[in-house]
């Protein structure tokens, strides 16, 4: 008979063709979504999903589930009217059983632990009956099997033994499958041994009480006996078939599986999934972003701390330079008194010994300053180089103070492990980066190669060939130059050509020129040394920016990526809840 009702209505309407191709694009948008999260997409979500897309155009598929014991395979028996399941006190079903209409019985291991029966019945005609291992299974992957395969069911049917209704087994694994927004209806076996009214009453009252509370709707609840059901079909005793409560079974299996309702249900399956997931890799995604949201605090960090790093050394290298200023304009001055004290009538004897002049500048002006000048500038080198390795520290403290905070946070090992991975080695080599640099730092070697660019960049506009001097060794060499050709050079000249009265106007010459070759100096020295501090502070930069680099790529990429995923899986559940809705109004 529920063949013959079933065969009636096989051919699908027009809005019910319509409804499925729309839900198959909105699937495929999902899947597309899905495949946005790459390898940190749960292997069990995806299988889940695709059968449940896979069974959108198959036939309705009835699982039945239970503890074993419950009377799983005789319910099974009973309702095709024939024993095609073995059944028995210990557990009988250690695989996933499809049973499926065919001519002749068959069976075929399809998959591991998956067996497709074919049975000439007519109930197998329009749907397929699924008989699962117990939920309570002596070995865990049977029940995980059980579990696994719940996800593709359009209607589940939960066989509880009357002698032990809604273990605590029962619920727990109900609890595991209700995500998934299956349709379950409560089968209450074994009522025949039930004999008082206010027994079988109170059962159903426990099963009905206990299914409310955990699937947050009061569910159906139908009490029968295979036993006598399967008996009663064997003899055509209609009384007894009548008492087993097996025609309120066929009374609601017509009229669950007429035209509409089967279709509903079946379109309800992969929808339901496909919200499931939906809303878990939203979530997903939107958790990954609030993460990814500290990295780019961290990168923020780090480059606000690069550009202070920056401002602070210009900053601080203003009164270094000027310390050298104050030593040119000592020096400065000295050179002027000594041109007042030297260029004189009174000392045209001693202004004709240029040597002997020379030698007096290099005593009374120059003096300890190149001495001075290099010290100074050592001074620099070594902040320099201090300023340096003290970034690498801070950088290196403030990435260990992450990665501390990160495998506090554990959050996202939930759905793979690929995204949290990737960051984490990330984040770990620019910690591992800024820990060398700081290890094999050699502070001498550093100054060294320091000193070499910095007289390199301050010197070559004042001497060429500067080689390894000092910079003093260079103000000294200039200066002293200077006043060779000013004090000696010039005054015989001026004397030889023109006599006395051109010493004054020389004299002036003379303080002209020194006070414009310290001039020069002064600017060349600065010049070449604010260059190198602009150069010393851009090195670093780069270094640290070139170490950081993978992970701020991986930053932008996964914000890019996530911010699109979850833009897609909003617009796909949206869409999915409005067929939803559809469907169930």
């Amino acid at each position: 008979m529920i063949g013959k009702l079933l065969r009636r209505n096989r051919i699908l309407g027009a809005r019910e063709a319509e409804i499925r191709t729309r839900e198959r694009e909105m699937l495929d948008r999902l899947a597309s979504a899905l495949d946005r999260f790459g390898g940190d997409v749960d292997p069990s979500d995806r299988k889940h999903f695709d059968q449940a897309r896979e069974q959108l155009s198959g036939l309705f598929l009835l699982v039945i589930a239970g503890e074993f014991n419950s009377g799983k395979s005789s319910f099974i028996n009973a309702l095709i009217g024939e024993r095609v399941l073995p059944e028995g006190v210990t557990p009988t079903t250690d695989r996933i059983n499809v049973l499926k209409w065919g001519e002749e019985v068959t069976e075929e291991l399809v998959e591991a632990y998956l067996l497709e029966r074919t049975h000439p019945a007519d109930l197998l005609r329009d749907l397929s009956i699924v008989d699962t291992p117990g939920t309570n299974a002596v070995l865990r992957e049977h029940e995980e099997l059980t579990r696994d395969f719940v996800p593709r069911s359009d209607l589940v049917l939960f066989v509880t033994s009357a002698d032990r209704p809604f273990t605590e087994s029962e619920r727990g694994f109900l609890q595991q499958i209700r995500a998934w927004g299956k349709k379950i209806v409560f089968i209450v076996n074994k009522i025949d041994i039930l004999s008082a009214e206010s027994d079988r009453a109170q059962v159903l009252a426990f099963v009905k009480e206990n299914g409310t509370a955990l699937l947050g709707e009061a569910p159906l609840v139908l009490p029968v006996s295979a036993k006598m059901a399967m008996a009663s079909r064997a003899s055509g005793d209609e009384a007894t078939f009548a008492a087993s409560g097996f025609p309120a079974v066929d009374d609601y299996l017509l009229n669950t599986l007429d035209q509409q309702e089967r279709i509903r249900l079946k379109l309800l399956n992969p929808l339901n999934v496909g919200l499931t997931l939906a809303s878990k890799y939203k979530e997903t995604a939107f958790e990954r972003l609030k993460v990814l949201a500290e990295d780019v605090a961290t990168l923020q960090n780090i480059d606000v701390q690069l550009a202070a790093f920056h401002q602070e050394m210009l900053k601080d290298f203003g009164p270094r330079l000027g310390r050298l200023d104050a030593l040119l304009s000592e020096m400065e001055v000295r050179g002027l008194n000594f041109f007042d004290e030297t260029i004189r009538i009174g000392k045209i004897r001693e202004l004709m010994r240029s040597d002997d002049v020379r030698r007096a500048f290099e005593r009374d002006v120059v003096g300890d300053t190149p001495a001075k000048i290099d010290e100074e500038v050592g001074r620099i080198i070594d902040w320099i180089v201090e300023r340096n390795l003290k970034l690498w520290q801070d950088i290196t403290s403030y990435i260990e103070r992450r990665q501390i905070s990160r495998h506090r946070d554990g959050m996202i090992g939930e759905v793979g492990a690929g995204f949290s991975y990737n960051r984490q080695a990330l984040l770990g080599s620019i910690g591992s980066a800024a820990r060398e640099v700081v290890s094999g730092y050699n502070r001498e070697a550093e100054a060294r190669k320091l000193a070499e660019e910095v007289r390199g960049g301050a010197g070559t506009t004042m001497i060429a060939g500067v080689g390894a001097i000092g910079l003093g060794t260079l103000v000294a060499t200039v200066i002293t130059g200077a006043a060779a050709d000013i004090t000696g050079i010039l005054m015989a000249t001026a004397l030889a050509v023109t006599g006395l009265y051109i010493i004054p106007a020389r004299r002036r010459q003379a303080k002209q020129e020194f006070a414009k070759k310290v001039a020069d100096l002064r600017r060349q020295l600065n010049d070449g040394l604010t260059r190198q501090v602009h150069t010393a502070v851009g090195d670093s930069q780069e270094k640290v920016n070139e170490s950081i680099a993978p992970y701020r790529r991986f930053v932008e990429v996964q914000q890019q990526q996530l911010n699109e995923a979850r833009s897609e899986l909003v617009i796909a559940e949206d869409a999915l809840l409005r067929l939803k809705t559809e469907l169930t109004t």
